[in-house]
């Protein structure tokens, strides 16, 4: 059919096409989620406590689990059509989390204060099934890889998915083609403008300029003192997404391929069945239980940190890539969002409105496939901007030539203008966000990070000083709120005590081996 290959056609720019009036009545109808991660802190030092019984079970609760520390909560909201609704369910958790972790707080940036060793960094324990066991051992590898410090910064997970009627669209009409096939080629085509443009979500949204000296591998950058445990950049803005946090040079650099659902498929197999060199000697360097779940390039697909990535909503213990070959893409994560310190939550509504323009106008944009050439700009892009994004002199690459940061982001944000027009409708809620961010552009101390050094600067304020009165404020915040104002207080409540049940079950039916149990989830 003509239209099924406009679509398919990665030159072509969507909103100049009839497609764009097809759809627009169903643009507001995408559905988002939140998945925001954070530090259990008690007097400035990462809790040693159990994960809090009254909260669930980490294993099993679908709200309310960990990452990759006993102590780094992972609170989830489902996905939901409506924003605001998202965003207060998000608070509903953090107000019955707030409850139940008698006197700790919730740590309110993505970098912790800096810890005396790294055992202070408990591993996440999920008990004693299989699962369980599967899921602690393949954060000890991570632990032995790239260490707890590394591993115990902190993000937000933005997580987006088309309106499905989008798919089901007459331009796509055609017996000949599986829906799963459409939506796994838009979804890559929004995925790899996400890759070509996240930087100025690291302009935008980035809030680590600050970090600890345990994160300070080299002193190849201008780094300048704050006290005698922190240390800034004066330009920077996400210090988290930096060589200095999770593209430090242990993780290996994997190019995993943003061509198609296959080909991604294809090489993240590939990762995950190939040794590595380094990480087979961790084996040889202790003789002790088993250190990680194997020695390859990763351990499991869950181990390559993209700053997106194609998920599905198949819920299952198969590994990811099992779940795309089945169903297909269902939904974005876009995995470079620092946590915002002056949201409560980790994240505010301007932020989500912008997110969801951004992400519309990814897809619909024109996406040629990245060669080697692009993708290494891409990584210097996203570094530069990291280390220096509101310098008024950064240049970026664009097209193999050089573009100024603010002339670059005022053309993004004039071309996703007419995304936000097709949002707004009558209204302008989302124009006036735009407006808003193109201000940002214009002034980089408006940003997050701009506004956090400013604060520590001026104020005299120490980041870990800092960080318990906004984590003290935030936890008083919710507990001055009734029960009975949290209208999602007995749904929480409920998954809370179920959760163990169903972790109870899980371990009560381990009746296979741990090692059968890792063979079959690779060959699923």
């Amino acid at each position: 059919m003509e239209w099924i290959n406009v679509v398919i056609d990665h030159s072509e720019n969507l909103i100049d096409t009839g497609f764009i009036s097809e759809i627009k009545e169903a643009l507001s109808f995408g559905e988002l989620g939140f998945e925001k991660e954070s530090f259990r802190m008690l007097q400035s030092q990462i809790s040693q406590s159990i994960h809090p019984k009254l909260i669930g079970s980490a294993l099993c609760n679908q709200y309310i689990t960990t990452d990759f520390s006993e102590a780094q909560l992972e609170l989830i909201t489902p996905p939901l059509p409506d924003k605001k609704a998202g965003l207060e369910f998000l608070e509903h958790i953090h107000h019955f989390v707030s409850h139940n972790i008698n006197e700790e707080i919730l740590w309110p940036f993505s970098i912790l204060p800096a810890v005396k060793s790294e055992q202070d960094v408990p591993i996440a324990d999920y008990g004693i099934s299989n699962l369980g066991l599967f899921k602690q051992l393949y954060r000890n590898g991570l632990s032995h890889r790239y260490g707890r410090t590394m591993q115990a910064i902190s993000g937000l997970h933005f997580n987006y998915s088309l309106p499905d009627s989008i798919w089901r669209s007459s331009f796509f009409e055609d017996d000949k083609f599986d829906s799963r096939v459409i939506r796994s080629k838009g979804y890559f085509r929004m995925l790899r403008n996400i890759f070509r443009m996240n930087w100025l979500v690291l302009y935008l949204f980035g809030a680590s300029p600050i970090l600890t000296k345990d994160l300070l591998t080299k002193a190849s950058e201008p780094f300048q003192k704050l006290d005698n445990q922190t240390y800034y950049l004066p330009y920077a803005t996400s210090l988290r997404m930096s060589d200095f946090g999770y593209q430090n040079s242990l993780r290996v650099t994997l190019n995993v391929s943003s061509d198609s659902l296959n080909d991604y498929i294809s090489d993240l197999n590939m990762a995950t069945n190939t040794i590595s060199e380094g990480f087979q000697n961790i084996g040889n360097q202790r003789n002790t239980d088993q250190l990680q779940i194997n020695a390859n390039i990763l351990q499991i697909d869950d181990e390559y940190y993209a700053v997106a990535r194609p998920k599905s909503k198949i819920i299952s213990n198969q590994r990811l890539t099992s779940k795309l070959k089945q169903g297909g893409v269902d939904y974005i994560e876009l995995r470079s969002l620092d946590l915002n310190p002056f949201s409560r939550i980790g994240i505010d509504e301007e932020t989500v409105y912008f997110l969801e323009v951004f992400l519309i106008y990814c897809f619909l944009n024109k996406s040629h496939l990245i060669n080697q050439d692009e993708l290494k700009a891409i990584w210097d892009n996203d570094s530069l901007v990291a280390k220096r994004g509101r310098d008024p002199s950064l240049l970026l690459q664009k097209n193999k030539t050089s573009i100024s940061l603010h002339e670059w982001g005022k053309q993004i944000i004039d071309e996703m203008m007419p995304v936000a027009e097709l949002l707004d409708g009558e209204e302008t809620v989302y124009r006036d966000m735009m407006c808003k961010i193109a201000s940002k552009i214009n002034d980089p101390d408006q940003t997050l990070s701009g506004l956090l050094l400013d604060k520590v600067i001026t104020e005299k304020i120490g980041f870990i000083d800092l960080g318990n009165a906004i984590g003290e404020t935030n936890k008083q915040h919710y507990l001055d709120l009734e029960k009975s104002e949290n209208p999602n207080w007995d749904r929480l409540e409920k998954e809370a005590i179920d959760s163990w049940s169903q972790q109870s079950k899980l371990e009560a039916e381990n009746n296979e081996s741990f090692e059968s149990f890792v063979a079959d989830y690779f060959d699923k």
